[in-house]
């Protein structure tokens, strides 16, 4: 009884709101509590085939019990880094889920016309998938003694409530939702109706081709003239195999630059190093920071100036991995676009297709912030970088262009930037003369 009055103040302002919650969240603990409590042999499988079931129940429930469990991991090893180490995983899992709701439950035999293009975001999730898990696997990421050093840093710059707050909230429980809400596209596509579906019929595939192949059980969903996927599909399919590449490519030539420039390091010589001059005036760290844990000075080999890369695609973007990364889960939305009518889009709302894609970026933008901060302490040169180059895309680099063109300060800053290099590159050329 106390505590239920200590409780009402507390969810009083809560009450009028949760009406507002999407359906999947709202009927989530009734439907479980419904099955628990009436079928004779409750398990994950028959949960999953109940008629009360929503398709987003199962990821729902994952994504509720990863987080304490990821919480607690952090909790006991001191090491935050263990919600990294799911992401290859975690939102192609969840899609997985709802592909098994399709096959399983006895609803999913309405959405038989929207499998192939659910097979195809599917598919390219689990391409994504291997991408990074090979990535995550080259730089020994799932040694449990590892963390990401972004987090190493920011313990250090914060007092250690604050950091304990940003392992529950951004950590523990935002990043296992980001996750899950990046299969909430798929969701979109899954339970469009045959009415909205885009209808593009040139170049376009008809569920009549498809439905031989598919369970006799899905095969009555769509009148066989409907176009289950067209051009336009082909087009952000190929959009999104771009941006892996992209991101493979701008992984790979990172992972072999800091590798030779590492080996380097160990075996030149101190005086054969480049010593950045230490920058003017130096912030001084505030009384919560500790010196020895912020990034210091870093020395690198002269044939590795300025410390990080510049060159190829390099010039053209600071973070071409993230940007290729951001613009894959838009693709995933462009497939609701490409897919359906404009009052399917409308229906669904933009959370669902667009929100998840902007949600991530926003992460991407604040990690990207302090790993430009760490850089920026490490290597002075990068502030003259960040002059020349934008952060993401070709069009910020065009913009800085035009305007260090315009304004005079482009030049001070490229011969700061890729002087050197183009003097050893002349040496180079001189010697092989």
């Amino acid at each position: 009884m106390a505590t239920a009055e200590l409780l009402i103040p507390i969810l009083k302002p809560i009450l009028p709101y949760i009406p507002l919650l999407p359906t999947p969240v709202l009927s989530l603990f009734p439907s479980l509590l419904l099955h628990l409590t009436t079928h004779p042999a409750p398990s994950s499988t028959s949960f999953v085939s109940a008629s009360t079931t929503h398709p987003l129940h199962a990821p729902l429930l994952f994504t509720i019990l990863s987080i304490p469990v990821i919480y607690t991991l952090g909790l006991i090893s001191g090491n935050v880094s263990w919600v990294d180490r799911l992401w290859p995983f975690y939102t192609p899992f969840c899609t997985g889920l709802l592909v098994i709701w399709v096959f399983v439950n006895d609803e999913g035999a309405v959405y038989g016309h929207n499998i192939p293009r659910v097979g195809l975001m599917w598919g390219l999730q689990l391409l994504w998938s291997m991408r990074l898990l090979s990535h995550a696997l080259k730089r020994d990421f799932y040694n449990l003694k590892s963390e990401d050093y972004r987090y190493t840093v920011f313990r250090s710059l914060v007092p250690r409530p604050i950091f304990s707050l940003v392992h529950i909230f951004v950590i523990a429980i935002a990043q296992p939702i980001l996750l899950f809400s990046l299969s909430l596209p798929i969701y979109a596509i899954m339970s469009l109706p045959p009415s909205e579906l885009a209808s593009i019929s040139r170049y376009g595939i008809s569920f009549g081709f498809i439905s031989p192949y598919l369970p006799a059980r899905y095969r009555s969903s769509a009148p066989g003239g409907t176009v289950v996927l067209n051009l336009a599909d082909l087009i952000v399919a190929l959009l999104a195999i771009g941006c892996l590449i992209m991101e493979c490519k701008a992984d790979s030539q990172m992972y072999d630059f800091q590798s030779t420039k590492h080996k380097l390091i160990k075996t030149l010589p101190k005086d054969k190093l480049v010593h950045p001059p230490q920058p003017q005036p130096q912030p001084q760290p505030s009384p919560t920071q500790s010196k020895s844990k912020l990034p210091q000075l870093t020395v690198y080999p002269p044939s590795h100036h300025p410390g990080f890369p510049t060159k190829g695609i390099w010039r053209l973007s600071r973070h071409p991995n993230f940007a290729s990364e951001q613009l894959f889960w838009v693709t995933q939305a462009l497939f609701v676009v490409a897919g359906s009518d404009s009052s399917g889009v409308t229906r669904r709302g933009d959370a669902c297709v667009w929100a998840p894609c902007f949600a991530l970026s926003i992460l991407f933008c604040a990690s990207t912030f302090l790993t430009e901060w760490i850089t920026s302490r490490k290597f002075p040169v990068y502030r003259s970088y960040r002059r020349l180059v934008g952060q993401f895309l070709p069009q910020e680099t065009f913009w800085i262009w035009l305007v260090g063109s315009i304004t005079g300060y482009r030049k001070k800053h490229l011969e700061i930037v890729y002087g050197p290099m183009e003097q050893i590159d002349m040496q180079k050329r001189k010697k092989g003369q």
